[in-house]
């Protein structure tokens, strides 16, 4: 992997970010007697599927997955030697998330860490930034998507701990170095489930909401400023989720060892 040695990239890429908030600031025009701000930050069935109903998170998620997945598979067909601005940045990204797994799991080889860790980081990027794009709005301020990504996480635990360590190796730390450890460590895993989730559903709704508020109090020109601090914060919710779960998967790696 290549660092990124020119400024280029970085100064494309905070154009690129900048402009979509004043894009999306001017869009975002209020109305006569001002916007809902509960009905802009609350999900709205769009229509059903038979009993389930899907709601416009869903559809903001599978415009994003839509955006992730076309990028992907662009990028992925156009790979070169002498990377692009593009290319160098998501090479930077991958670098920086698998040195991130060697200093906290404590591995050599990330292969079989990235693909989970990288895929939640940038998921919860890009939902927290989805919103900077007129006509959709960023699925985490509904509890359902940290819920779900906090399930995720939870699932994978246990899952590289068995991977790593054995079925017995892994499954007897919730045990030791007594029996009565077992209710603890249960509830253990539980809280930090609930912890993972709140911790992004709340800093994610109250940037929401501020930046709501401000389009209705000074319209024109306040809500940019704000809009590219929830720019900052909203990658570095992506990253505390993945150092998060680095911390727990490692935790589960390197149990007993």
């Amino acid at each position: 992997m290549r660092r990124i040695h020119s400024p280029v990239t970085l100064v494309v890429l905070i154009v690129v970010v900048v402009g979509l908030a004043v894009i999306s600031n001017l869009l975002k025009s209020p109305e006569a007697e001002g916007p809902d701000v509960a009905e802009e930050l609350t999900p709205h069935v769009v229509f059903h599927v038979g009993p389930l109903e899907v709601t416009s998170t869903v559809i903001n998620t599978w415009a994003m997955m839509l955006f992730l997945g076309v990028g992907a598979c662009v990028v992925g067909h156009n790979l070169k030697l002498n990377p692009g601005p593009v290319q160098n940045l998501l090479e930077w990204v991958v670098e920086a998330i698998g040195n991130l797994i060697q200093e906290t799991v404590g591995v050599e080889d990330v292969s079989v860490f990235l693909p989970i860790i990288g895929a939640i980081a940038m998921f919860i990027g890009s939902a927290n930034l989805i919103g900077l794009v007129p006509g959709l709005k960023s699925p985490t301020p509904d509890i359902n998507t940290p819920l779900a990504m906090a399930l995720v996480v939870f699932f994978s635990v246990p899952y590289f701990g068995i991977r790593t360590r054995g079925v017995w190796n892994y499954l007897k730390h919730y045990v030791e170095p007594i029996f009565l450890m077992l209710p603890i460590e249960i509830a253990s895993e539980l809280a930090r489930t609930f912890s993972l989730t709140f911790r992004l559903f709340g800093n994610i709704l109250g940037e929401e909401i501020i930046i709501s508020i401000l389009f209705v109090v000074m319209p024109l020109f306040v809500p940019v400023p704000m809009m590219l601090f929830s720019i900052f914060t909203g990658l570095l919710q992506a990253y505390i989720f993945a150092l998060l779960t680095c911390v727990y998967i490692g935790g589960a790696v390197k149990a007993h060892r």
